[in-house]
């Protein structure tokens, strides 16, 4: 099939016929023409721009209209919190009667407790490599996300994003670009849910289905101008003055939770409220985030697979060349942006990020199963609460108050008697009629129910809530440990989903702010580090140096621990696992060195990971997480002394086994001399033997010559072998060798 019917059919594959190196650079002059090419702001005045205005306001009406609902219980939610329980005609209704609009925020504290376990529960993420030799590229990358994150003091941003979702049941995190001149380039953030109108057609979670993103913004006028000066016309046009139309000087494209702060400006708070000096012109401004079928260059294969193609990106470049990736041209959703007033677009164009993600984030509380509106943690607590402030309110003022059953004409003045049947200490003074008296009652019985009541409130709003009073250590009927963990174990599993989804919102997030570091961070550039004692360090990344990595040349995924967001599981099985401890050290010593690194590790200690590490300088364990390709110096000085230990352990098992071979050998050769000794012994008994058979040999032969001599012979040897070595018993005797007479 030829590149043109490939073309035809939405998908060219650059480089399937050539070389990646031609591919590479035939892509790049057609990047270069239609950069030449007039741009699509100077057209937001024809007919597609405005079909396309037209089309993303209406989307922006229906979801307005369609979440309208949900979106007012959310900011009731939020208003619970801020101890704000009573409508204004309620508060009205019992100021008429005389009665306290009493709140008790039992929500405030239990909620408070989820966002103080999550600013407890803050750890590190990490960035893992694609490739084997990019890790110290993803330590690099790691190390500049967490700077990047001190830069931009991203951790309040998380905490108020969680506490938002908590309180609504929905926030937003922002991954973005901005310019060098405003700050670090690549920035997070959160945005409120007040400010974004979502797809309610979406489902999953990570927000990946959703068709248009909404967000708006209140902008002084004259700074809109000076951000977009060739569409002020239409800025003009949709211009309202904050006191031009009386109830509020806001338009109709906004909602109570939208346009809470802005109607707050327009509302006078002194005596200089309708002052003309602080008039100020505003208009919204909507920025929608869209998606729609392109005809799109994409990277297909390698490690940057599924991202718009960067002729810029050295890491897309380097795959295409090593023949691991190619460039195809597809249709397929593309992400892009448009700014737009009521009056028409002033700003239309593709997204910037080659993630072609939408920059927000979601992160949701809990989600209803009709129409997936969201809703958070005080959603549920809220009616027991409510009632409990009811009670309390009706309790007190029955407490407070008193009926009087007064015949008529037994008072001179009524006004006076009601101020004196109000004293605890009244003496009221009455005429007798038809011998009736004044009658005065309390509903003593009555405010002591009120009061059971709140305390069933109360109770159910931690049962309902799953923050109970072991959770906050508050003193419980729960005596025993394991009762106590038991409880406490109960509230963590019900308020679970809650930290697991922010923690995949993170995970989403993290994922957007590589790419866009990947992406924007090319120069070369040198930032501090620091450990955990504070004491800085300086990298340069993209330079020209051998040790200066290009962190744009791998690809690494963001990772974040799961165990990292259970911390009160972990200090349950921290309290086991010292218990195992202390029965193991008296028995197996080494055994408790060898993990007492792990145990540290686990605990919540100032200066933890120095501890760790100087034990494990003594135990001789090593990191389990570090990288075995990327060794810090720390891991290089460990090996070394371990080698050096080693070297010495052999060295003085070789002296040890030579001392032995020489012990054994020293004891071989004294065996040897001994050895010889007895068989010189023997040798000399032997010839003694010999010599006295050879004498006695002599004798005979002497005494066969001399037969009468034999007697006086065996006499002379018994004499001699008496005072010498025994003979052998068989020698023959003198007269036994003598020649016998024969016998007849």
């Amino acid at each position: 099939m030829s590149e043109a019917s490939d073309f035809r059919a939405g998908e060219w594959h650059f480089g399937s016929s050539k070389s990646p190196e031609e591919a590479a650079k035939r892509f790049l002059g057609e990047v270069s023409k239609a950069a030449a090419r007039k741009p699509m702001g100077n057209a937001l005045d024809e007919e597609a721009a405005v079909n396309t205005h037209k089309r993303l306001l209406g989307n922006y009406l229906y979801e307005m209209d369609k979440q309208a609902p949900g979106r007012m219980e959310m900011e009731v939610d939020e208003a619970f919190y801020d101890h704000r329980h009573w409508s204004q005609e309620e508060s009205a209704i019992l100021n008429e009667r005389g009665q306290l609009d009493l709140v008790f925020n039992l929500i405030h504290t239990s909620v408070n407790w989820l966002l103080g376990k999550e600013r407890r529960s803050r750890k590190d993420f990490k960035l893992m490599p694609r490739r084997k030799d990019g890790a110290h590229t993803a330590h690099r990358k790691t190390e500049f996300l967490r700077y990047l994150r001190d830069a931009n003091h991203s951790h309040m941003a998380y905490s108020a994003a969680f506490a938002e979702m908590v309180k609504a049941g929905l926030s937003w995190l922002e991954a973005g670009y901005r310019s060098e001149d405003d700050g670090e380039p690549v920035y997070d953030r959160h945005e409120s849910w007040r400010n974004v109108i979502h797809d309610s057609a979406s489902r999953e979670p990570d927000y990946s289905d959703a068709r248009y993103l909404f967000r708006t913004r209140w902008t002084d006028v004259d700074l809109a101008m000076a951000l977009f000066p060739e569409r002020a016309g239409v800025i003009s046009r949709a211009t309202s003055g904050i006191y031009e139309f009386g109830l509020g000087g806001l338009d109709s494209y906004g909602d109570a939770a939208m346009d809470s702060h802005e109607r707050m400006m327009t509302q006078g708070g002194g005596l200089y409220a309708d002052s003309t000096l602080n008039y100020r012109e505003r208009v919204r401004l909507i920025e929608a985030w869209y998606r729609r079928p392109v005809l799109e260059k994409w990277v297909a294969g390698g490690q940057f697979s599924g991202e718009v193609f960067d002729e810029r990106s050295p890491g897309h470049l380097g795959d295409i060349a090593a023949g691991r990736a190619t460039v195809v041209a597809k249709t397929r959703m593309r992400t892009h942006v448009a700014i737009f007033t009521s009056a028409g677009l002033i700003y239309l164009g593709p997204s910037i990020y080659r993630h072609n993600r939408f920059p927000l984030t979601p992160i949701w509380g809990y989600r209803r199963a009709e129409d997936g509106m969201p809703y958070g943690y005080i959603r549920g607590v809220r009616d027991p609460q409510r009632d409990l402030n009811k009670r309390a309110s009706k309790a007190l003022y029955l407490l407070s108050t008193r009926r009087a059953f007064v015949p008529k004409g037994s008072v001179r003045d009524m006004d006076e008697f009601r101020e004196e049947a109000a004293r605890p200490d009244a003496v009221i003074e009455f005429t007798p009629v038809a011998g009736m008296a004044p009658k005065i009652e309390t509903d003593l019985q009555l405010a002591a129910a009120h009061l059971q009541l709140m305390e069933s409130d109360a109770k159910m709003i931690q049962s309902v809530g799953g923050v109970t009073d072991e959770n906050m250590g508050r003193q419980t009927n729960a005596t025993s440990g394991r009762a106590i963990v038991a409880r406490q174990d109960q509230g963590e599993l019900a308020t679970a989903i809650l930290f697991d989804n922010y923690r995949f919102a993170r995970m989403i997030h993290g994922e957007k702010l590589v790419v866009n570091v990947e992406q924007f961070i090319t120069k070369e550039r040198e930032f501090r580090i620091t450990d955990q004692r504070g004491n800085p360090d300086y990298v340069v990344i993209n330079g020209t140096s051998p040790e200066a990595v290009n962190i744009a040349a791998f690809k690494a995924d963001f990772i974040i621990g799961e165990e990292e967001w259970r911390a009160s599981q972990r200090q349950a099985d921290l309290a086991i696992l010292m218990e195992v401890l202390a029965q193991i050290a008296p028995q197996a010593p080494m055994i408790a060195l060898a993990i007492l690194d792990l145990v540290v590790e686990m605990m919540n200690l100032p200066n933890g990971d120095e501890i760790v590490k100087r034990i494990r300088q003594i135990s001789g364990q090593t990191d389990p997480d570090a990288d075995p390709d990327n060794p810090t110096p720390e891991m290089i000085e460990q090996q070394a002394v371990k080698q050096a230990e080693a070297q010495m352990q052999q060295r003085a098992m070789e002296a040890e086994l030579a001392a032995k071979e020489a012990q054994a050998m020293e004891l071989a050769a004294k065996a040897r001399k001994t050895q010889l000794d007895a068989d010189k012994t023997e040798a000399s008994k032997a010839m003694e033997i010999l010599a006295q058979i050879q004498t006695a040999l002599t004798i005979a032969t002497n005494l066969m010559q001399m037969p009468q001599a034999a007697p006086v012979t065996d006499r002379v040897m018994a004499t001699a072998q008496a005072s010498a070595a025994p003979l052998p018993q068989n020698l023959p005797t003198a007269a036994s060798a003598a020649p016998q007479p024969a016998l007849m």
